[in-house]
């Protein structure tokens, strides 16, 4: 059984142990009392290139990356760094994550924050909205057309951004095919964990024109970033080991140095 494999059936489990302590009808109830979302979608509208920065405790290809996470440490980091918004690995047990980490970024953060894990099960994304999450990634390698366009709508219906991540060409039909406004590139092959920065040149030319474009993994360094800046719709990247691993005072002048090559281009 291949990691990913390992990953969903974990998942699988957690799901039924959540259904039965509360029911969709018991979050809906509670989501209707809630705020209204900030918009995840705004980034790309007002800025021509967005730095997602992610909150991640470990990984299963970069093991720990921090022992200990102190949120509002982190966010607040971020938030003078000029990242534009967060991204929070919320999976238990392969990436030591929490859905209390949503809110709690909130608290102390005007960021909007994409909930990322691996969504299987239209309850996920009822419990995303519910821990406050402004917008969701839909993984088209663990879906198949029919749940993933269904969960673009749900998600939407909720008053969420869904970002649609692939790897391949088929997923990007697949993605395509969705109605997902935004696709996110994940450079890491989920099967093998390694990342390959190519396959950005690969899939940007067979995203349909009308779509935004982000970068997931793979940025190192932040040179690394002008191997991506190959097509104007990519506009944004999101980043985590690189700044998880980072002395804190390192992290603005990474999100500089960024920001400086991208205004170059």
């Amino acid at each position: 059984m291949n990691f990913i494999k390992k990953i969903i059936k974990n998942k699988k489990d957690e799901i039924k142990i959540k259904k039965e302590n509360i029911t969709i009808d018991m979050m809906l109830k509670e989501i209707m009392k809630s705020p209204a979302n900030r918009n995840f979608r705004d980034i790309f509208e007002y800025n021509d290139f967005s730095i997602i920065g992610e909150i991640k405790k470990k990984s299963p290809s970069a093991g720990t990356l921090k022992s200990r996470i102190n949120i509002k440490n982190i966010v607040k980091i971020y938030e003078e760094a000029g990242i534009n918004a967060l991204s929070i690995v919320t999976d238990k047990k392969y990436f030591d994550g929490n859905t209390d980490f949503i809110a709690e970024a909130k608290k102390y953060s005007t960021l909007p924050v994409l909930r990322k894990d691996f969504i299987i099960d239209e309850y996920q994304i009822y419990e995303s909205r519910l821990v406050k999450a402004d917008a969701i990634l839909l993984i088209a390698a663990i879906l198949d057309g029919k749940q993933l366009s269904a969960f673009v709508k749900k998600a939407r219906f909720l008053n969420m951004t869904p970002i649609v991540e692939v790897h391949t060409k088929e997923e990007v039909k697949k993605a395509v095919r969705s109605s997902a406004e935004i696709i996110g590139i994940n450079t890491r092959d989920l099967k093998t964990f390694k990342t390959d920065l190519n396959i950005i040149k690969r899939l940007a030319r067979v995203i349909p024109k009308d779509r935004i474009i982000i970068c997931e993994s793979g940025i190192k360094k932040p040179e690394d970033i002008k191997e991506i800046l190959i097509d104007e719709r990519i506009k944004g990247v999101l980043i985590g080991t690189m700044f998880m691993t980072a002395k804190e005072e390192k992290i603005k002048s990474y999100t500089e140095k960024i920001m400086d090559i991208v205004n170059s281009r």
